[in-house]
């Protein structure tokens, strides 16, 4: 019984102390509200209201707070715009690629059929038949089975030759040689011959000439003449102040296309991405004047934005992740290089108009239907894209944290052949019939600038949980610093001075005290002494009485 009443007073002694410090600290505190709770001239009843009201905003600045924290955590990096006045000098000029609608040359593939070692069971005129439908190794159309048997026989004609798949369509293309298909260059209004500053790159089976293209890690003795050791860049704007280039369409030369026109196709990209179909393409036909505005664009990141692990940040930098051949990485590239990894799972070959080992089998005219598979969707006889094999061990692909995009605006003229230039000498000996001429040039002397930054940091923390704690709770810095010092330094202490005083005195009462025993016992002898005393004086004093 003893120990119980012992347990309910120390618990009493306890709550007690934690009323005290709590009226205490409603009285000192900043925070609105919580002096109403304690303040003796109100009611009860007002004493309740204002508690409620202050628990009320304490939950309502928990629930803003959690809110905007875990949007925080799920965008740690924000894109701002930072200036639309970059210089456009800081961006490098685009690659421009430059490729014939026309993928076999009529004249290229008679040539070939008429020259080529043939079977006995194999006809001239049944190889340039064939090879006008040798585009089909990479195209995205199916062909027929008539189609691919034929196909079959020119492989084993191509094996009888010894001629591979890239020297076959390099023979057939209209552009073996980029004169063919640029016939006057001007680079920053000097006029080149067109082979200087072009050079050829496969674009699927299209050979291509291509200008400003740095893509390749370790690029072939053709790309390395007139090779800059970084992208050219241009320090003006306007209307013939980059890249101007006459170009040449043979209608009587068109073999194969896949496209009902004719004309040229121009890729605007990156100097580091590999040109293919995903590329911003622009079509130029016969007798026409086409002007390409770039408005270039850059985005770079902040250093904090490193710690971050790519997949908080969901992007690569250049250096983190390395795609063979391939001198920096980008997400166009990446998704290029997914693509093959896909043919290797699949056929286990490459195609030959990637950057590859020499030890890599190339994909020829046998693999045409196992090439037809990977084309196909990737559910399969309800097979999850997760559960299809062509995906497996594929690299992943985010985009880049810091990259440069080319946004284009397009004019159109028609181009005729008569009409006086003699303000120039570039358009000088030339027939512009079934020609077209191409410009391509930064839009404006500025450029737009991004920064990509990290968005959760204590700066932003503390303005945007410092906003919702003093709308809530009038939460201020001083009153931080008032609760750390009343809650951890005055009220610990007291806690510990009440705690020892506790432990200072006697927990059982039959232990006697000797000193104060013999105190007391002192005490009450002087006491009886004194009454001894004082009854033997008045017993004196009787006695003299009586006698007289």
């Amino acid at each position: 019984m003893k120990k119980i009443k012992s347990d309910s007073s120390a618990k009493l002694t306890r709550w007690s102390f934690c009323v005290t410090k709590f009226t205490e600290f409603c009285k000192r505190t900043d925070l609105h509200g919580f002096k109403y709770i304690v303040m003796e001239d109100l009611s009860v009843v007002e004493r309740c209201v204002w508690a409620g009201a202050v628990v009320i905003s304490i939950l309502c600045a928990a629930f803003f707070v959690t809110t905007a924290y875990s949007w925080y955590a799920r965008n740690p990096i924000a894109t701002v715009i930072e200036s639309t006045q970059g210089a456009i000098w800081d961006v490098p000029f685009p690659a421009v690629t430059i490729c014939d609608l026309n993928m076999i040359s009529r004249r290229a593939a008679r040539d070939l059929s008429n020259v080529l070692t043939l079977p006995e069971n194999v006809t001239a005129d049944f190889v340039f038949k064939t090879l006008k439908v040798a585009p089909l190794l990479h195209s995205s159309n199916m062909a027929d089975p008539i189609q691919k048997r034929d196909l079959h026989i020119l492989q084993d004609v191509l094996d009888l030759n010894n001629i591979t798949v890239e020297t076959l369509f390099k023979k057939l293309s209209p552009a073996s040689s980029c004169g063919d298909l640029l016939e006057r260059c001007m680079w920053k209004n000097t006029i080149y011959h067109c082979d200087q500053i072009f050079q050829h790159v496969f674009n699927t089976v299209l050979l291509c000439c291509t200008f400003n293209y740095y893509a390749l890690d370790q690029p072939s003795n053709e790309l390395m003449i007139f090779r800059h050791s970084t992208p050219r860049r241009v320090a003006s704007c306007g209307y013939q102040t980059a890249l101007t280039a006459i170009l040449k369409t043979n209608p009587s030369d068109y073999y194969s296309t896949s496209v009902a026109s004719l004309g040229i196709l121009v890729f605007i990209d990156n100097p580091y991405n590999v040109p293919d179909f995903e590329s911003p393409v622009r079509m130029v036909n016969p007798s026409t004047e086409m002007m390409i505005a770039v408005s270039p664009e850059q985005t770079y990141a902040t250093p904090g934005t490193k710690s971050f692990t790519p997949d908080e940040r969901q992007c690569y930098y250049s250096d983190e992740v390395k795609i063979p051949h391939i001198h920096k990485y980008s997400y166009h590239n990446c998704m290029m290089l997914r693509k093959i990894q896909i043919l290797i799972n699949v056929c286990n070959c490459v195609p030959f108009y990637f950057p590859h080992d020499g030890d890599s089998r190339i994909c020829n005219f046998h693999d045409v239907e196992c090439l037809e598979n990977v084309k196909s969707p990737y559910r399969v006889n309800n097979e999850s894209e997760e559960e299809d094999p062509r995906t497996l061990n594929l690299i992943k692909c985010l985009p880049e944290c810091e990259h440069f995009d080319y946004p284009l605006e397009v004019a159109l003229g028609k181009l005729f052949v008569n009409v006086p230039l003699g303000v120039t000498s570039f358009y000088e000996g030339i027939n512009l019939e079934n020609r077209s001429v191409l410009n391509v040039f930064f839009n404006d002397l500025v450029s737009t600038k991004y920064r990509r930054e990290v968005y959760l940091n204590w700066q932003n923390i503390l303005a945007a949980f410092g906003g919702l704690l003093s709308l809530m709770l009038g939460f201020t810095l001083i009153a931080g610093f008032d609760f750390i010092l009343f809650f951890i330094l005055k009220v610990a202490y007291d806690f510990l001075i009440k705690c020892f005083k506790n432990d200072s005195k006697p927990t059982n009462s039959h232990i006697i005290n000797v000193e104060e025993h013999k105190k007391e016992r002192w005490i009450n002898n002087t006491r009886r002494k004194k009454n001894y005393s004082e009854h033997g004086k008045m017993f004196v004093k009787a006695n003299e009485r009586n006698r007289y």
